[in-house]
């Protein structure tokens, strides 16, 4: 089990690996130090043969609120300010993501509460989520000049279809866990109170079927993807790497840090 410091906890639980993100004060925001707290709990995880299946969960009423704003605020005015949080950020979180799609274990995302951007591309990793009735949804990217960086645009077109896909970066609305549902990225809404045992019990079927199986089903599926992960992957970041100097980027940046509405220009 991971010390009470971590900002990832590992623990098992019956046959699965319960992955808790634990900065409940910043909403689970992603830090590089909470990455690398990811990646030993990753190895914990990989390490425990009786484990079945991957939980990943939020600790306080977030499930992950995406990057931290404050951490690339702090990069915008350095010289490489943008290959520090490609390399800080970015690629420790990309490489997170990886190990998720590429584990024979299924993975669960159990959504406890808010899941906006990163946190959503975190989401459209896991081979079945289920929410909390409380729980919301946001891409919200275009409201801070930002898009997603690491496959979270093409997961979304993957799980819920480009028209849905267009509208959800586009407009960056809150929605419910029971329209996420109906648009297939959830596949079941509890009760706020029964989450982890929901999750519990599809371990617990999940440990019932065969391994081999699973893991097969796993490649299959992503087999059928348009492009290999991995290159769209790269092609995000480095949209991302040619956007870091827009004044849109710092605008919706500045309008966050001032509580205020982002006034942007056209083009």
């Amino acid at each position: 089990m991971a010390p009470a410091s971590a900002l990832v906890s590992y623990e098992r639980r019956g046959a699965a690996g319960w992955l808790t993100l634990n900065r409940p004060d910043k909403r689970n925001a992603l830090v590089p130090a909470l990455l690398g707290d990811l990646h030993r709990a990753l190895d914990a995880c990989d390490a425990d043969p009786r484990v079945r299946a991957t939980v990943v969960t939020g600790a306080g009423d977030a499930f992950c609120a995406g990057a931290d704003l404050g951490y690339l605020t702090g990069k915008l005015d350095e010289p490489d300010g943008c290959e520090q949080f490609i390399a800080g950020l970015l690629r420790p979180l990309a490489a997170a993501l990886a190990r998720l799609r590429e584990s024979p274990r299924p993975v669960i995302g159990a959504v406890n509460g808010a899941c906006f951007a990163g946190g959503l591309e975190l989401l459209v990793t896991c081979d079945l989520v289920i929410a909390a009735e409380r729980a919301t949804f946001c891409d919200g990217h275009a409201r801070r000049g930002l898009f997603p960086a690491v496959g979270g645009a093409a997961g979304l077109v993957a799980v819920v279809g480009a028209p849905r896909a267009t509208r959800m970066l586009m407009l960056s609305e809150v929605l419910s866990a029971a329209e996420m549902a109906q648009a297939g990225l959830v596949s079941e809404v509890v009760p706020d109170d029964q989450l982890h045992a929901r999750a519990g019990e599809l371990a617990a079927l999940i440990a019932s079927r065969s391994p081999a199986s699973i893991a097969a089903a796993k490649v299959a599926v992503h087999r059928c993807e348009p492009r290999p992960w991995p290159e769209v992957v790269e092609q995000d970041i480095e949209d991302f790497r040619r956007h870091w100097s827009s004044p849109q980027l710092r605008e919706g940046i500045e309008a966050f840090l001032g509580k205020r509405e982002p006034r942007y220009a056209a083009g």
